[in-house]
This record gives C-alpha cells, structure tokens and sequence, in this order.
C-alpha cells in the first residue's frame, strides 16, 4: 500500500470541496482532495447559482473566468401550482444557471492550478483518527490502495456516501421517502421560453423546477414523495404533465417522447433534518453537513458558503488542537444556515401537501408582496 502525508484531507470535489481546496490553499497549507467520479459528470442538481456563488468566486478571484463559461443569467421566479395559480417575484440579485457537469470542472481544475493535489478518480473508504493523527484508506480505479495521514478531515462528498454509515451518523437508516431527479432538455422542444427565469410546477407529491442553463437546453429537475405512490419517477413527472395543463402548455409532443426516453439521474432517500457537522473530528461541508431543500435554490451556495466559513475559522486556530476550530464551525454553520433551512423545509412541507398548498397558493395570490419576503428569508443571513 502507498503512502501519503498531507496537512488538510479532503473527500469529494463538487463545490464544496473544490471551494474548500481554493480558500485553504491561500494559507499555504499542503491539501489533497480526493474525487470518486471521473469529470465531467452530473449530480442532482437545480443547477442554480445564487448571489452567495457569485459573491464567492469574487473573492476567489476566479469570477470573471465564470463568465466566460457563458452562463445563463437568472433574474426572476415564477411558481404554478395545479390550480393554475403564478405567484411572480423578481430575485433581487444577480443569479446564474450552469451545468454542474461544466461548473464543477472549472472549480476543481482552479483548485488544481493552486497546487491542491488530486487523486481521481478513487475512493476514500475508512477514516480513522488517533491522537492528532487522521489515517484514510483510498482505493484508486485500479484497485491500488493508498494510505493518507493528515493532520484534518474535511468530508464534502454530497448527500450520501459508504463513509456516513461508517461513522454511524444518526440519519443512516432513516427514510424520507422523498426522490430526487433531473434532466436535460433541449429547449427547442419547448412551447414556451423563459430564458432568464425559474419555473416551479406544483402537483400532486411533486414539484418540478425549470430553468435554463445554456443557449441549447434546460434543466428539469422535480422532487417526489414516494410515500403514497410507488410508480416510476419518469411515469409519475409525465403523468403530472399530463394532467397538469398549465405544466403541459411548457412541452411540445416531441419534448414529451424525448423525456420518455432520456438519460435521467437520481437520487433517492434525500435526508433534509438535522445532520451533525463534526462526527469523530472529520468535519463536513456542503451537503455532507445540511441538504437544504430545492425550493430554497441555493444547495450550491450553501456548499461553498459552508467551506468558506470553515476556512474563516481554520485561519484561527491551530490544526493540531482543533476542539475550538469544531465548536466554532458549528457555531457558524447554525448561524448562517439554520434560518434558511427551516424556512426551505417548511415551504416544502406545505407544497407537498395539497390543502395546505392550496391555502397558501391562494393567500399569496391575494399578498404579492409576501413572495419576495420569502425568498429573503432563503438567502444568507449571517456569515464570520
């Protein structure tokens, strides 16, 4: 088995843990990051970039390289629910929509251009700590094992992974019955173009978000409750447009055969409660620590917020005596994130429900006004 040291490990290089990469590296500190997929890949995703995105990359220095990746700018939200209810609000800030298969990339490639060292694609399958010592066990491709000490662990790995059942972490067997899908659709395929705006479709155990991510496609992307209905993902979203005549209005007969037959990435089991963002010293990031829910549109900004805050603390406080850098990240973390959570998870819940839907689709109708409070209350609140 090979053998590597390293100051900071860390687990995954979606934004989260790219993001991480680019900040700490800033402290001169040796980083290797770790990518179980080959990239480009896709991930579930809204693929949604939020102003806190934005406002990182400016930081980065590594913003106007984003633009040049041409990505489709955002400015309003429209939801629709079955009824045929439009609750419309303008965002308020500058917003994005990009491919995660492009965006990730052009994050991990800047980390590699910082001198962060990654092995992908592989596989971190145990971590153990003892003492001040982390000890990984990677497996490459080849099935060639590498051993990496470090002095800390920083998972940024997703919504799930073989790790978060090794650490015995307290969501592990839990079922949310909630399901995840997306796609690209060609936007050709449309009857109608919203190009520089979100719509939500609301239906029965459903929500779907569109938005359009290049000059050529658009991104579909729904969440279900599988907890009534068993039926197949691709089944149930083609049903809902089916019957949904303020959904089907949006897709030509040829965009319906295209959805029957294409590619589509899921993910199911989607845990939105409470995660712990330091189990055994090995401190998360990104979805590793919350899954925020889609309605909120800000997953990527919370990954990257996320590994911000934790490089703000790590500045502080010395690697080798991290009880204070634990209690602070989290600190910080429930500051910045509990708000926005509960708030995205409550939205969610009443959707999901069609009373409860109904009430609010139609008080907001009545108080327009309420929309843009709403979405005030998803966007970053506090930060160190």
């Amino acid at each position: 088995m090979n053998q590597l040291f390293t100051d900071i490990l860390i687990i995954g290089g979606g934004p989260a843990g790219s993001t991480a990469a680019l900040f700490l590296s800033e402290l001169g500190f040796d980083i290797t990051l770790v990518e179980k997929k080959i990239f480009p890949r896709e991930v579930l995703c809204g693929e949604f970039l939020s102003k806190e995105v934005t406002d990182i990359m400016k930081e980065l220095n590594i913003y106007n390289d984003f633009l040049s990746l041409n990505p489709n700018k955002i400015d309003s939200f429209c939801a629709i629910d079955d009824s045929g209810i439009e609750l419309k609000s303008n965002l308020n800030f500058n917003a994005y929509a990009l491919k995660r298969s492009i965006f990730d990339s052009f994050l991990l490639e800047k980390a590699k251009s910082r001198n962060v060292k990654v092995i992908q694609p592989a596989e971190v399958i145990s971590v153990f700590r003892s003492n001040s010592v982390f000890s990984s066990e990677v497996i490459q491709e080849d099935d060639n094992k590498i051993k990496i000490e470090s002095k800390l662990v920083i998972c940024a790995y997703g919504k799930q992974n073989i790790l978060d059942k090794k650490l015995d972490r307290n969501f592990v067997d839990k079922k949310s019955n909630l399901n995840g899908v997306k796609f690209h659709l060609p936007t050709n395929l449309l009857e109608e173009k919203f190009d520089d705006e979100i719509r939500i479709f609301v239906d029965k155990e459903l929500y779907c978000g569109l938005n359009k991510v290049d000059s050529d496609e658009l991104t579909v992307c729904f969440l279900e409750n599988r907890s009534q209905s068993k039926i197949p993902s691709r089944q149930k979203l083609l049903e809902a447009i089916k019957s949904n005549k303020n959904f089907r209005k949006i897709f030509s007969d040829d965009a319906i055969e295209y959805i029957k037959s294409t590619n589509i990435y899921g993910t199911g089991n989607i845990f939105f409660g409470k995660k712990e963002v330091v189990e055994k010293g090995i401190i998360m990031v990104g979805d590793s620590a919350q899954v925020i829910a889609p309605l909120a549109g800000d997953g990527i900004g919370m990954a990257m917020e996320s590994a911000k805050i934790l490089f703000t603390v790590i500045k502080k406080f010395d690697l080798l005596k991290p009880e204070k850098l634990y209690s602070e990240y989290n600190k910080y973390f429930n500051e910045a994130f509990s708000l926005r959570v509960k708030t995205a998870k409550l939205i969610q819940s009443i959707i999901l429900n069609k009373t409860t839907r109904n009430i609010s689709f139609s008080v907001a109708d009545k108080f327009p006004s309420l929309l843009p409070y709403l979405i005030k209350f998803t966007r970053s609140n506090k930060r160190p």
